[in-house]
């Protein structure tokens, strides 16, 4: 274990060991835990036209996956990992193969990390164009051959699987888990969600009023703190219509996590009820090697009511420590 991650360990025990000194003697403190966020690992799975490989000149990227997931799955005990996100973008364009690698790394988890995905841009409606033999647009259509490698039946049977919008699909899902006391719920969505997808995500929230709500989808804010309103051919809603007919409406859901644009963003904002809702970004494809195992997780402090976000590099094994990369969120989680 590299000292940078020891270090963080060690304050996390100490907080630990604060929160129980401090809370009254003989009430035990909540303990922490944390949520993994995978962000775009398209240059990961790059396989048919190999645009990654040629940016970089290192070859096959998939190890980076593979580093991301192999590191969430050791480290679930020690982080007390509660749930892992993929923000979509799995793989670069929708390519059976492709899809095998997502699957591979993926699979690593199971029985071990609960996790789910929402569909990006690249994941489905691939289509070639004349421009040159590596040339392709994304998102035309809703195909996607993600059901043949991630199917809703396999979900299904797990206990922290709670629905699809439609029956035999796992474009858009719901999971539940239960930290510290509390209860949550992540509606994962897909790519520029239809209305009606809203509409049942609107449904889904609704039903749940004691579960403490994170939105996953792809496309849903810049990296300027603006939420995205244009681009694809699809249609369905991007970050703005979606915070209008979806998330500003719950007093419940308090957290959006997004990939999609490239870079960090945060953006707080006040919801229809007075409830914060924290919108997050984070996209390191253009990092060097395609984000080059780069991922974030999120350690839920309790009894300090606090949210620390962390960048961390699994294959290089140091966190990215910038003011955009590493900071705290305010988040009260008392119990209602």
């Amino acid at each position: 274990m590299n000292i940078a991650f020891r270090k963080h360990l060690y304050l996390t025990l100490i907080a630990c060991m604060g929160c129980l000194l401090t809370g009254g003697g003989n009430l035990p403190a909540e303990e922490p835990f944390s949520i993994v966020v995978l962000p775009d690992t398209q240059g990961y799975c790059d396989t048919r036209h190999k645009q990654a490989a040629r940016t970089w000149k290192n070859g096959d990227l998939r190890r980076y996956f593979f580093k991301q997931t192999e590191w969430a799955r050791d480290n679930k005990e020690r982080l007390n990992i509660s749930f892992l996100v993929h923000q979509g973008d799995i793989v670069q364009t929708d390519y059976p193969e492709e899809w095998a690698i997502a699957k591979e790394a993926m699979s690593t988890l199971d029985g071990k990390v609960p996790y789910c995905m929402c569909l990006g841009n690249h994941d489905m409606g691939y289509q070639k164009t004349d421009k040159d033999e590596h040339s392709y647009t994304t998102a035309v259509n809703r195909t996607t051959h993600f059901n043949e490698y991630f199917p809703r039946e396999k979900f299904a049977k797990r206990s922290e699987f709670g629905g699809t919008f439609d029956k035999s699909l796992h474009d858009n899902s719901w999971y539940h888990f239960e930290a510290a006391g509390m209860k949550f719920i992540i509606v994962a969505l897909e790519c520029k969600p239809r209305d009606a997808v809203l509409a049942w995500a609107n449904q889904v929230v609704k039903e749940h009023p004691d579960h403490r709500v994170i939105v996953l989808t792809h496309s849903y804010l810049n990296a300027n703190k603006t939420r995205t309103d244009r681009g694809m051919k699809i249609e369905g809603n991007l970050g703005q219509q979606m915070w209008q007919k979806f998330v500003k409406k719950h007093k419940n859901i308090f957290m959006v996590l997004c990939g999609h644009v490239l870079g960090e963003a945060l953006l707080t904002s006040t919801g229809d009820h007075g409830n914060q809702v924290h919108q997050i970004l984070s996209d390191f494809q253009g990092l060097n090697n395609g984000g080059e195992s780069w991922l974030r997780y999120m350690t839920f402090q309790p009894d300090s009511n606090k949210i620390e976000v962390f960048t961390y590099n699994p294959d290089l094994e140091k966190f990215d420590d910038k003011a955009s990369s590493r900071f705290d969120l305010d988040y009260t989680m008392s119990k209602p």
